[in-house]
């Protein structure tokens, strides 16, 4: 591709990166719906759901679409629709939200937190597969830290600029307005990368197969379809787990879960102080798209030392975080939303430092014909350990109060320092730099 149309691609992904990063920080299924839920008088055990279903479609959806991907000829009408999918299930929350009886706004929230993990799942694949073709590898890291950026800061502007233009109305009304605000950039996002002139796909001959003979037959291809994904998954469980590595690195992903599934009780916290305020939500959006921006800015400089040292600091910001909620809840004069938005800022910090953690690790760590194996694997395990977790630590918010899931995230976040060290510390290769943070797959 020529260095005009490599530049316009650039400009025209940026715009699109950065307005779907934006749209789903003001729709996020973490901070902005489990807020929504819990504002309206949901029960709060099943808020605990919605991150880890969402996970789970995701993955599910990337096991099942992976060939399709690499079947068609083109990406970008992939990720338009999982956009425009994603903008969909937004807008049935929205006016549903505030028309129907409590009791059954609980499927209404997990089917569409499903549609959102399996539009993300969609998202993903097209998106990465995509730029890998579009935009040289000079160029990607900076893309993707750019949109980070970017997102983060329009966020912010979105959100503060709500506070000041619109009408401030009732409460629920101010948080539908910010969920509005959100599908409109989403959908601006489908439009742009719609644009993007995108290369065909090369049809490469078969791969040859390792040196080493393989137990499967020679034609994979074959049989993967007969055998499904399924089988084609459990092979790739005895690859990853052969590396002896690996274990570890799962248990430390685990434990690392009680930041990614932390944000949802917070946001449920948070509401329980201040789910009538008309400010509240913008407020903590805000703080959370902050501590983006922040780490946008920290996070790669402490990995290019170490990717352990990186892990580790993460765990702690989000464990300073649920100290910080705790506090508040105890200590009445710390109840405003100003206070509050602290614990937002931090825990954001610690979940993007931990995605990127995590995704620099694998790819400093693996070989290009272990990488989608381990990622798999890995992927597998923790959305089942997700699912259990959040279910457990739904069933203590409603049973014993929110602040009981907090404060067993809070001793899982130290395990998960603790643990870390037993990781070994790498330094990322310049390849392994180039690689997407995982904040940057807006679904």
């Amino acid at each position: 591709m020529s260095e005009s149309g490599e530049g316009r691609n650039y400009r025209i992904l940026l715009g699109h990166g950065a307005a779907n990063g934006a749209g789903y920080e003001l729709t996020s299924e973490k901070l902005v719906l489990p807020f929504l839920y819990t504002a309206v008088g949901a029960p709060v055990f099943f808020a605990g759901l919605l991150v880890p279903i969402a996970a789970v479609a995701k993955l599910a959806v990337q096991i099942v679409a992976a060939p399709v991907i690499s079947a068609a000829r083109s990406n970008k009408k992939f990720i338009a629709l999982a956009a425009v999918a994603t903008a969909m299930a937004l807008v049935v929350i929205s006016l549903t939200v505030n028309a129907v009886p409590v009791d059954w706004l609980v499927p209404v929230f997990l089917l569409v937190s499903m549609t959102i993990g399996a539009a993300g799942g969609f998202y993903s694949l097209a998106f990465n597969d995509m730029l890998g073709r579009v935009l040289p590898q000079s160029r990607r890291s900076r893309l993707l830290f750019t949109q980070s950026g970017l997102a983060g800061v329009f966020a912010v502007a979105v959100a503060l600029g709500s506070q000041f233009i619109l009408p401030p109305g009732t409460s629920l009304a101010a948080h539908q307005e910010l969920l509005w605000l959100g599908i409109v950039l989403i959908l601006v996002s489908a439009g742009l990368v719609a644009t993007v002139r995108e290369p065909e796909k090369v049809r490469a001959p078969e791969p040859e197969p390792e040196p080493e003979p393989e137990p499967e037959p020679e034609p994979e291809h074959t049989s993967a379809a007969r055998k499904g994904r399924i089988a084609e998954l459990g092979h790739g469980f005895r690859i990853a787990f052969a590396l002896p590595w690996f274990k570890h690195f799962v248990i430390a992903r685990s434990l690392f879960l009680s930041i990614e599934l932390a944000m949802p009780f917070f946001s449920i916290h948070a509401a329980t102080f201040h789910g009538n305020s008309v400010t509240g939500l913008s407020t903590f959006v805000i703080a959370s798209s902050a501590g983006l921006v922040v780490g946008g800015i920290v996070w790669p400089r402490i990995g290019a030392r170490s990717i352990r040292l990186l892990l580790t600091l993460a765990a702690g910001a989000a464990a300073l975080g649920g100290v910080l909620a705790l506090t508040i809840e105890f200590t009445p004069a710390l109840q405003s939303a100003q206070v509050y938005a602290i614990v937002f800022v931090l825990v954001g910090l610690g979940a993007q430092g931990i995605l990127n953690g995590r995704t620099l690790y694998l790819v400093s760590v693996t070989r290009d014909i272990e990488r989608p194996f381990c990622i798999a694997s890995s992927s597998v395990i923790t959305g089942v350990v997700a699912v259990g977790l959040g279910g457990v630590a739904g069933a203590f918010a409603q049973l014993q109060g929110v602040g009981w899931p907090i404060g067993i995230m809070v001793v899982l976040n130290i395990a998960a320092m603790i643990y870390t060290t037993r990781l070994r510390d790498i330094r990322p290769t310049p390849a392994a730099t180039e690689v997407a943070p995982a904040t940057l797959e807006p679904r």
